[in-house]
């Protein structure tokens, strides 16, 4: 369970190294660790499309709206997804890839590295089930894998100036 629960959150270490780099280098390591707490997708797409270094009083101010609401809606999804009719929430669920999308498509209007990183990400993902060496692992473990192979990939052929 132990081994489960760290590959289905592997993500955030990788969000965490990538905001890590946002973050100014004089900056002290008990807001780093603090900061480190509340980072959520939607916190980390909206740290990240910041311009130059992000502040911790930004990701604080971020935390103290997102944590709540990510508390409050957890709590009416279960108590509204008890009942509505399982049709219903099934159909709901597709609004967590809308939220994905709305993450992804801005920063890919704005750069084509992380717009061709995005679409090769989608292609080998949706490929990832017919390559042999990666169709027998977990789908946390195929992402983590194409995450780690693709942000390396647009890092050597795309590197960030600053």
């Amino acid at each position: 369970m132990v081994l489960a629960t760290l590959v289905a959150n592997m993500r955030y270490i990788l969000m965490s190294a990538s905001l890590s780099q946002r973050l100014s280098p004089h900056e002290k390591n008990i807001h780093r660790l603090a900061m480190s707490y509340p980072l959520t997708d939607e916190i980390f797409a909206i740290a990240i499309a910041q311009n130059g270094c992000v502040s911790p009083s930004y990701l604080y101010g971020a935390a103290l709206a997102a944590v709540p609401a990510w508390s409050i809606g957890t709590a009416a999804g279960i108590i509204v997804g008890s009942i509505l009719p399982a049709r219903m929430v099934t159909a709901l669920s597709v609004s967590l890839y809308g939220m994905f999308l709305a993450i992804i498509i801005p920063p890919c209007r704005k750069d084509r590295a992380v717009c061709t990183a995005v679409v090769f990400s989608f292609l080998l993902s949706c490929l990832s089930s017919w390559i042999p060496g990666l169709r027998s692992l977990s789908s946390s473990m195929k992402t983590i894998l194409l995450t780690v192979i693709i942000a390396s990939a647009a890092a050597l052929t795309a590197p960030r100036k600053e």
